[in-house]
Formats: C-alpha cells, structure tokens, sequence
C-alpha cells in the first residue's frame, strides 16, 4: 500500500469524528460479544483493519457467512461475506446507535448467525461521552473528516504491520474497541507463572483524552523511571503522565510530501522501538 497524504483535515480537528466512530464502533464490536466466545484476553470483540473495504472488521462469526464491520470514510456498517464481499450495509448517517443495533440483529440473522434468546449483547466498555450514546443520530456532515481518518487508519495498519514483522514476540495488529487504538503489543520476557515481565505496545491512537488528535505510541513495559529516559533523536517526545511512552502526535508528523510524512514516521517508530529495547535490556 502506498502512503496517504495525511493534513487535509488538520489533526487536531478530528475529535467528533473519531467519537462518532468509536460509538459505532460497539455494534461491530458487539458482534463479537454475542456470537463469539468469550476470549481470556477479551480479544473475541477486537477489529481488524481490512484495506480492500476501508473497514475496521470483526471476527467471522460462527454458523454465518459474515464479518461485520464499520467503513471509516461514510461512517457505514457492513456485512461482509467469506469471500470479501459486501452483502449487506446500513449508512449510520442521520440515524442512531439503536438503528445501528437493530440492523445488526436483522442483517446477522439473515446471513445465518443464531440469534441468542436475549438479542443483541451490547459490548459494556466504558467510552468518551458523545451525543450519539445518548441518543442523538450521528452525522457525516464533516464528510472530509471521516475520510482523513480513514487515511490515518490505512497509514496506521501498514505501518505497524511492518513494524511488527521486525520486533520479536509481536502480536497481530488489532483495534482494541475500548481504547479505540490500533495496536500490537511485543512480549519481550514472562514470569513463571505466564504474566509478563517486559513488552513494547506499538500503536496509533486516533486520539483520547491525553491527546485530542492521533497519535503514534511506542511504550515501554515496565515503565522505566522518567529521570531516566534517553532522548528520542528521530522526533517525538516522552509522555510521563499516568503512562510512560514515546510519542510522535498527529500535528508533528503533517506537512511536507508524502514521502517525507512516511520517512518520518518510520524513523521515529524504528528509533523509539530501539531505545525501549536498550531500556528493558538494562
């Protein structure tokens, strides 16, 4: 895939965008609950981000021929069928999260999944407030929002898919519905008894309550002492504040060619990635 030109939409503008996609974002992830079973690390309700389609998706259900799935630039949920096919979608635009819901049951219904006697079972994270958990219907009117993030989600699993492929005991890149970042996270070393000891998360957050547009994270487990941080020499700077990690935000990675926007993000995640490596090692 090649790079997306990111800043149409300046980062820091994008807040009620990504809100209105993290509440929708629990229909799909509410697939997950009710259908799959239950995960230990609670990953049966996670998203994966599906190029061909634009699309965060869910697991494939079972019984069904379906994946059910939120495409970011419309703000559109989807049925999607074992071959990759959309058979079924329903625009969010104008209407509300129950509408979303109600969908859901019909569409999964219709494509094979056994519908539990107590219906849907909406996935109980607790997420920013928004007036679309409230009742209110979402709106694409900032069309060019939903398609700039779009593109930082595309950039986002690209670029953490290869990161990943180059730093041993990574996981899969998933979007954890919760937290609504894309992520994977390197198991370095575990305890006896299987708990971990030391891990790297790579991710990009969309944004959240630290930072109010997305974000790239390279966090080091255990988090080291603050006093003890080397410099990050390929841009980016330490968050110190309730967690410990390098970050490199939405508003300093804009601007300049496409090429240059990939090189730099790539320097800074390769670099971060070292310099937590070196700190764990110690």
């Amino acid at each position: 895939m090649s790079w997306r030109t990111l800043g149409a939409v300046a980062p820091t503008q994008l807040v009620d965008a990504r809100l209105q996609l993290h509440h929708a974002a629990q229909v799909v992830a509410s697939a997950g609950v009710t259908f799959l079973e239950p995960a230990p690390d609670d990953s049966h309700p996670n998203l994966g981000w599906v190029e061909p389609l634009g699309a965060l998706m869910g697991h494939c259900l079972p019984g069904a021929d379906a994946q059910v799935g939120l495409r970011v630039a419309d703000l559109s949920l989807l049925l999607v069928n074992q071959s990759g096919a959309v058979s079924d979608e329903f625009a969010l635009d104008g209407t509300k999260l129950d509408d979303g819901y109600a969908w859901l049951a019909e569409a999964t219904a219709r494509a094979g999944a056994e519908l539990p006697s107590a219906g849907i079972t909406r996935a109980a994270y607790e997420i920013p407030n928004h007036p679309t958990g409230r009742g209110e219907a979402f709106s694409c009117k900032s069309h060019q929002a939903f398609a700039e993030l779009a593109r930082w989600f595309a950039n986002g699993h690209h670029a953490l898919v290869e990161l990943a492929k180059r730093v041993p005991g990574a996981s899969d890149v998933r979007c954890w519905p919760h937290h609504f970042d894309l992520g994977s996270l390197a198991v370095l070393a575990t305890e006896p008894d299987g708990s971990l000891a030391k891990s790297i998360g790579l991710g990009l957050s969309p944004g959240d309550d630290s930072y109010a547009e997305p974000y790239w994270y390279v966090s080091p487990w255990p988090y080291p002492e603050p006093n003890a941080l080397p410099s990050l020499v390929s841009g980016g700077h330490w968050h110190t504040e309730g967690y410990t990690s390098a970050i490199f935000t939405g508003s300093e990675l804009v601007g300049g060619s496409p090429e240059s926007q990939s090189a730099r993000l790539h320097a800074f995640l390769d670099a971060a990635v070292d310099v937590c490596q070196r700190i764990l090692a110690d």
